[in-house]
Formats: C-alpha cells, sequence, structure tokens
C-alpha cells in the first residue's frame, strides 16, 4: 500500500498527490534513520550512517534487504522502531492519519478524503473511512492469530522476553512483507520445523493479496454474508493468480533444490515439500528465507527473479508490478498476436480500456529500465559477479528483501541506489514519474498519423 500525507490546506499548493506520497515516504524513511542513529538504538559498538539509513528505508518500504541481523545491530528500542516502522509502511501512513482524526473527533474534509483514496489505491471516495477502520482491525487481527501461534515456538526456546519480541517482529515482518532476519541465519533457524514456516508464509500470503480480496473473503467466508454478486474481475485476478504461482514456484524449486546438498538435499521429504512452498512464498515481496539463497540453483534464482519483479496484488502489503499488471499486459501480448482490435480479459469476458493497458505497458517498461540502470551502476562499482548483484538490485525494486549474500559487502554509493530503487518499487512506477514529471493539460492539437513498421 502507497505511503501518503495530507494535502496542504493552504490555496496555491503546486504539490500533486503523486510528490506528497513520495515525499512522505522520503520523510519517514528521514524520521526513521535519525531515530535508528541514537545511542538508545544501537548495541555498542561502530556502525556506519549508511546502515541506519538503508535499515530504515528497507523497513518503511517494507523490503527487508538488510546489511546484516538486527538483534546484532539494534537495542530493544531500536528493534521497536523497526517494528513500527515496518507496521507503519505496510499498512500506510494515511491509514493511522485516518484513525487518528476518527479518534479525536476531527471531521475528515473532502480534500483528506481525496488524498486517502490516492494514497490507499481505491477507484472511489464512497466508504473509505469503514475501509481504512476494516484494515486496521483486519491486519490486527491476522497479526494476533498468527503471533499466538508462533509464541508457543519461539517463546520457549528464547524465553519470554526475547521470544516476546522475536514473535512479533516476524510476524509484522511476515504480514507486512518486510523479511528482516532478526537472527544471524535469519529463517533458517526454522528450517526443520514446519508449523513455524507454514505460519509465517500464509501470514505473507494474506497480506500480499490486498485489502480489496481480504475483505471480500472476510465478508464471505467469515461473517457468512452472502455474496453481493460473482467474483469481480480484480478479486479472481489476486487469487488464481497467487495460487498459479504458488503451485508453479513450489513444484520448481523443490525439483530444482531436492537433490542440492547445500540447501532441500539433507531434508526429509516433507520438510522439503515446506521449505519449497515458504521459498515459494518469499519472492513474492517477503524476504525471509530458510535456505541459503546464495546456494540454489540457477533455475530457481531465475525464477525468484521473475517472481519478485512481478510482486503481489494491488493495494497490498507487497510490491512488484503487481499482479494485475501481469495479466493485463498478458492479455495485451495476446490481443496483439491474435489480431484484436479490442483488449480483453477472456476468462472474466471482460473488455480492457485501452488506456489502462498502455499504462499496464508503461509500468513494465519503465520497470525494467528502472530495474537495467540500478543495475549497470551497482555493477560499475562492485567487483562482485552480475548475479548477485542483478538478484540484490530486482530484489530492492520489488520489496522482496532476498539476497544471495552481498548486501553488507556493498558500499555507500550502491547502497545508496538500492534506497533509491527501494523508494521507487514501493510508491509504483506511475506515482514516481507523476512525482518528478507531473501531467500536464492534454494540448488539442492531433498530428497526422504515421503508419510506422513494427517488427
Amino acid at each position: 500500500m502507497r505511503l501518503s500525507t495530507p494535502l496542504p490546506r493552504r490555496a496555491g499548493s503546486r504539490l500533486n498527490a503523486s510528490q506528497l506520497i513520495v515525499l512522505g515516504y522520503l520523510g519517514f524513511i528521514l524520521l526513521g534513520t535519525l531515530l535508528l542513529m541514537l545511542p538508545l538504538s544501537h548495541v555498542p559498538g561502530p556502525r556506519p550512517w549508511i546502515d541506519d539509513l538503508f535499515f530504515a528505508a528497507s523497513a518503511v518500504t517494507t523490503t527487508g534487504l538488510a546489511p546484516g541481523d538486527v538483534v546484532d545491530r539494534y537495542t530493544f528500542f531500536g528493534q521497536g522502531v523497526l517494528m513500527l516502522l515496518i507496521q507503519l509502511g505496510g499498512l500506510g501512513y494515511m491509514t493511522f492519519f485516518t484513525l487518528t482524526m476518527i479518534l479525536i473527533g476531527q471531521r475528515i474534509s473532502l480534500r483528506d478524503r481525496l488524498n486517502i483514496q490516492e494514497g490507499l489505491e481505491q477507484p472511489g471516495m464512497a466508504g473509505l473511512v469503514r475501509f481504512v477502520l476494516h484494515i486496521v482491525a483486519f491486519s490486527l487481527s491476522v497479526e494476533l492469530v498468527s503471533g499466538f501461534l508462533l509464541a508457543w515456538t519461539m517463546v520457549p526456546e528464547f524465553g519470554w522476553r526475547k521470544g516476546l519480541v522475536m514473535t512479533i517482529f516476524h510476524v509484522v515482518g511476515a504480514f507486512n512483507n518486510a523479511g528482516f532476519p532478526f537472527l544471524p541465519e535469519g529463517a533458517m533457524h526454522w528450517q526443520r520445523n514446519a508449523g513455524v514456516l507454514l505460519v509465517l508464509a500464509c501470514t505473507t500470503v494474506i497480506g500480499g493479496l490486498g485489502f480489496n480480496v481480504n475483505r471480500e473473503l472476510v465478508r464471505r467466508y467469515v461473517l457468512r454474508r452472502p455474496p453481493r454478486q460473482r467474483w469481480n474481475v480484480l478479486i479472481g485476478i489476486v487469487l488464481g493468480l497467487t495460487a498459479a504461482l504458488l503451485v508453479i514456484a513450489t513444484a520448481v524449486i523443490w525439483g530444482a533444490e531436492a537433490r542440492n546438498p547445500r540447501t532441500l538435499g539433507p531434508l526429509p521429504s516433507s520438510l522439503q515439500a515446506a521449505n519449497a512452498f515458504f521459498m515459494a512464498v518469499q519472492p513474492r515481496s517477503c524476504g525471509f528465507n530458510s535456505v541459503d539463497v546464495g546456494a540454489m540453483t540457477r533455475p530457481s534464482l531465475l525464477l525468484m527473479l521473475a517472481l519478485m519483479f512481478i510482486g503481489a496484488g494491488p493495494g497490498s502489503t507487497g510490491s512488484g508490478i503487481k499482479l494485475t499488471t501481469l495479466a493485463v499486459t498478458a492479455a495485451g501480448v495476446q490481443g496483439v498476436l491474435q489480431g484484436r482490435t479490442e483488449i480483453s480479459l477472456d476468462y472474466f469476458k471482460r473488455r480492457l480500456d485501452a488506456h489502462l493497458v498502455r499504462k499496464a505497458f508503461a509500468v513494465v517498461l519503465l520497470s525494467l529500465a528502472v530495474v537495467a540502470f540500478a543495475t549497470l551502476f551497482v555493477a560499475s562499482i562492485e567487483p562482485l559477479p552480475f548475479l548477485p548483484l542483478l538478484f540484490e538490485v530486482i530484489s530492492a525494486f520489488g520489496n522482496a528483501g532476498l539476497s544471495m549474500g552481498i548486501t553488507g559487502q556493498l558500499g555507500t554509493p550502491s547502497k545508496l541506489i538500492l534506497v533509491l530503487t527501494m523508494l521507487v518499487g514501493r510508491v509504483g512506477m506511475i506515482t514516481a514519474m507523476l512525482s518528478l514529471f507531473p501531467s500536464r493539460r492534454h494540448s488539442a492539437v492531433r498530428y497526422v498519423e504515421e503508419p510506422l513498421l513494427i517488427g
């Protein structure tokens, strides 16, 4: 979900909604950096400022990339700051702004509603306040249930204080799709505990579906209210592609890693399946890893690159180009190959607006351009193999948080590039571009059409 700030109330403000969203993210990254730089936040020892900035940016953008583990770098206070930044980045500032306005009895103006609509990626303003309350209630409910299940394992193993902190940290990270490594070995600590892996994986999937989808699922299957209509296209695309990608990814990773002695090879079949499913979930914008990513085979790594680029559902705690963009782009390619004058989603029997198709192609092409240029810059600076660098950049753009183990080896310029890449990936390509190049009025001039040769 995108982060936003209330629209300025003074007349004549030249900032558009996209610029305010980007500035909101930058403001929270700066605030988080300052809090993490406090001596109260740090374990004793020298720490470069760039690492605090990197941690803050990774938390606010719900990425999970980290130049080290949390427990060895930050105190209880610093860990709390990171958890707050992750929760804030995952749910969005506008959720907290709206909730605060409700609690203090302040009227939400029309301008605020317009900005809430933009920040929560909603098609209209109807029912925005109820939607925000649903987001808060649903998020806390999922995190409480997941935390209760994880505490049965983590508290007995680490004691009440550390176990509870670890439980909360992992639950907040999983639901908000920000898999920070709390321990030096990360989630590999529970590689042989299928229960913990499945709870974390399911919590991640729920957060990545999107709040519109989750609201409809709760209404139908938890509250048992009769459906108002059949599944709409958004819900169908998100649920269908999520299920398909998880099945395909689990099968590919299990097949590619089953005989790999450095990953799934030493595990029994049941744990191989659990770990393969866990690793199929994580590239979709979370970042916990139960096996050594750097030791995985190339087929698995290439699949994970694609999953990180695609990301999660729209309006969710995840990022990437989003599942709907993938569906619309695929429909556009199919329409071109079949020579259609109109683009449609045949399965849902729905026609797509031409502007929507152009927007989807623009998102994909601009995203590829960002990944290409960021990789070029980082590769020209760092004396490291190309594949780990590409993996790092796509992980940053997709806010996935997975790494082949090179994050801590990167220099300050490379980390700054990754911070910008994380920010662009979180706010979305269209928002990022509109913040730099605000849309202008349409010109009344129409040029002569030119029939160029293509392909």
